[in-house]
């Protein structure tokens, strides 16, 4: 099982569908991962007859046809052959031993201050994971998938949300996703990012997980610098093909 298909489990959605074993997602038009298709394997059809399928699903839901494809892949090159040369989302996918990375983490993030792990959507995540504010689809976003999903939450002295994160746990593959990281703008620069991944990777190593990944954009430069810190190496870059 590659990295784009144990991704695709961590990722949740409104909707979707599949043509073959490519799955098609739909949210509202809001992030890409969970508005595109993602070729898990064969479609059934040729590949213009499955991209002229996957146009109109999109369109019956008033979304832009995507699909997700590994950056320079025989798939995402063929794509673009056919005419579709325009992408959006680039990414890299990242991914690390969850047990070496935990090790760092536990050595230096703050060890008198613990995360709050939960396994519901804490009410307050948005006020910090301010992607998300006021988007109706983004809790169904956030609590689906094909995995275990935990969410962490460091809290200040007054109860106020100041660091936040979510862990997809996949047994099956033993990998885990981090994602939806945040902290509250007057909370940065204080290690609480460390604390918040230290003990989701704690919580996914209980659950046996051996491996942990992550999705960052390009041009994030202290996001990239913490997780390469931590043994994180690119796995791929990847994008959305425009149909």
């Amino acid at each position: 099982m590659d990295l784009q298909a144990i991704a695709a489990t961590g990722w949740g959605y409104v909707e979707h569908a599949y043509i073959g074993e490519w799955e098609l997602r739909a949210s509202g038009g809001h992030t890409s991962r969970a508005n595109c298709a993602l070729p898990l394997g064969d479609s059934g059809m040729p590949l213009p007859q499955t991209l002229e399928a996957v146009r109109e699903w999109f369109t019956g839901r008033g979304l832009s046809a995507r699909v997700q494809t590994v950056d320079g892949s025989a798939l995402d090159q063929a794509i673009a052959e056919l005419g579709h040369a325009g992408t959006d989302g680039p990414a890299l996918r990242q991914s690390a031993p969850l047990l070496p990375a935990l090790e760092i983490l536990r050595a230096t993030a703050d060890p008198s201050r613990n995360a709050e792990i939960t396994k519901e959507l804490p009410e307050d995540y948005f006020t910090v994971y301010r992607r998300g504010l006021g988007i109706p689809e983004f809790p169904a976003i956030l609590t689906t998938g094909n995995a275990e999903i935990a969410f962490a939450v460091v809290r200040g002295d007054n109860g106020e949300a100041l660091c936040v994160g979510r862990a997809a746990v996949d047994t099956r593959s033993r990998h885990a996703g981090i994602a939806a990281l945040g902290t509250a703008e007057h909370a940065r620069r204080r290690g609480l990012a460390r604390i918040v991944m230290r003990d989701l990777l704690a919580f996914s190593a209980e659950h046996g997980v051996e491996s942990a990944y992550l999705e960052v954009e390009e041009q994030n430069v202290p996001a990239r610098a913490l997780y390469e810190s931590l043994g994180f190496r690119t796995a791929h870059r990847y994008h959305c093909r425009l149909l």
